[in-house]
């Protein structure tokens, strides 16, 4: 695995003649990548020294710690919430609403007329519990977004 390229990179980082701004880049190109154990641990070593040199230029000494920081460590990033991502509330308040919409629509269709007082209280109730299980209410359309004008029976809710 020492290719030519990794050669390079050592001789770069190894030579005292060139800025050390460029001796760190060395640096990255060799822990960026796939590289012999022992010309990791040179690179390390020389990050090391910079960072440690306290005579060093800061900005030059900030990059050899971030650099050794970014391949001593696994980064931690704060947790983010992705929008595809679904959380059981949200489940349970899709199914809430879905519940609540079909229960008025038939209510709506035997009565023609409002649905009563109280139509809706157990569904919207803090008790209220999604059917168990990972599915989500069915949206009224397809997978590619087109809108469902004969849903399956068997799929419908009793």
């Amino acid at each position: 695995m020492n290719t030519r390229a990794v050669r390079a990179l050592v001789q770069i980082m190894r030579d005292p003649n060139i800025f050390r701004r460029k001796r760190i880049e060395a640096c990255e190109g060799l822990l960026g990548y796939e590289a012999p154990t022992d010309v990791v641990e040179l690179a390390k070593e020389f990050l090391a020294s910079v960072f440690e040199d306290q005579d060093a230029d800061v900005s030059d000494r900030l990059d050899a710690l971030a650099l050794t920081r970014k391949f001593e460590a696994k980064r931690i990033m704060p947790q983010t919430l992705h929008v595809t991502r679904r959380e059981e509330t949200d489940r349970k308040e899709a199914w809430r609403e879905y519940e609540i919409s079909q229960r008025q629509i038939k209510l709506v269709l035997a009565t023609m007329d409002h649905p009563p007082k109280g139509w809706d209280d157990d569904l919207r109730s803090p008790d209220y519990l999604p059917p168990p299980g990972d599915d989500w209410p069915p949206t009224g359309r397809r997978s590619d977004g087109r809108l469902i004008l004969f849903p399956d029976k068997d799929r419908e809710r009793g």
